[in-house]
């Protein structure tokens, strides 16, 4: 019986990953994600890269839904905002700062050796938009098969004291600052290869690069600020519909806010160097992972058990 189960959910996944990839062909056909004048094999790597980050797609928004709870509809435009927030959103802002002229106006510091076009970040969102539309709605039908009485609706936000508002608020902000910022020195900014990349040099120590963002950057530490609060905006969602689960919603959680923003830089480009794209990949695979797990945890457990768990 559990063999059958996970066959089915297998096929399911395939089956919506498949869609996916022809939504993003028949898009892409309008507004390319890729080079021109690629060979037939590169076309044929690509596609089969491409079929490789929706298949993952699949599985982890699959993997949601079979221990969510909440209405169809609430499902349907949860995950639609889950999904396209973490795939697209957050990561096409932090590339118009740090790879297009509008950075580089901003003082994002660092100019890398080639800059990405504005047009090409924008067929980003249009693509994986459509991806989203179309397959987070299929997904809930592929793997939503729960009982009509069970799909009661639930409450998005928690009930909770504007004090314990804010004292989580404070805690995702720190806490993605440090990862952020702290992935970013001892994984990507140690590697000569993101160095000569973002033509950037180091200064000898985390602390020491904490500072010269807050000389040359100091914009830096306010798009981060933002950065986390919108990842918790579209991350509750998520949240509300694994509450009753533990162990299994936090990881679920970290799965959700890692993969699908990181797993597309398996696809080449011609803006990210592969060494470049690896490295980016580790350093935020790793650090989004344990920052899902925290706003679960933060947003599962009472003040009290937080203070206690501190203490």
């Amino acid at each position: 019986m559990i063999a059958k189960k996970i066959s089915i959910f297998i096929l399911k996944t395939l089956l919506l990953s498949a869609v996916m990839l022809v939504v993003t062909i028949i898009i892409s056909m309008i507004r390319p994600l890729s080079a021109e004048g690629n060979t037939a094999q590169d076309e044929g790597t690509i596609m089969l890269l491409l079929f490789t980050v929706t298949t993952v797609y699949a599985l982890v928004i699959g993997l949601v839904i079979k221990n969510a709870r909440g209405s169809r509809l609430q499902l349907v435009l949860g995950l639609i905002l889950a999904f396209y927030g973490v795939q697209t959103v957050i990561g096409q802002i932090e590339a118009i700062f740090f790879l297009t002229p509008l950075g580089e106006r901003w003082g994002a510091g660092s100019i890398p050796v080639m800059e990405m076009p504005l047009d090409f970040i924008v067929s980003q969102f249009i693509v994986w938009g459509a991806v989203a539309l179309v397959g987070v709605p299929l997904a809930v039908l592929l793997f939503d098969k729960r009982k009509k009485e069970t799909r009661n609706s639930i409450q998005w936000l928690p009930n909770m004291s504007s004090r314990d508002w804010l004292l989580r608020i404070g805690i995702v902000i720190i806490a993605y600052e440090l990862l952020y910022f702290g992935f970013g020195y001892f994984v990507a900014w140690k590697d000569p290869a993101i160095l000569a990349y973002y033509q950037g040099t180091d200064p000898g120590s985390f602390f020491a690069q904490l500072a010269n963002v807050a000389e040359e950057t100091p914009g830096l530490y306010g798009l981060q600020a933002f950065r986390s609060l919108l990842w918790l905006i579209i991350t509750l969602p998520v949240i509300s519909m694994l509450r009753h689960r533990r162990w299994a919603g936090a990881l679920l959680t970290g799965l959700f806010v890692s993969l699908p923003m990181n797993i597309p830089h398996i696809i080449p480009n011609p803006y990210m160097p592969a060494e470049v794209r690896v490295v980016h990949f580790t350093e935020t695979v790793i650090s989004t992972f344990i920052f899902g797990v925290l706003i679960f945890w933060l947003f599962k457990n009472s003040i009290k058990d937080i203070l206690r768990n501190a203490t």
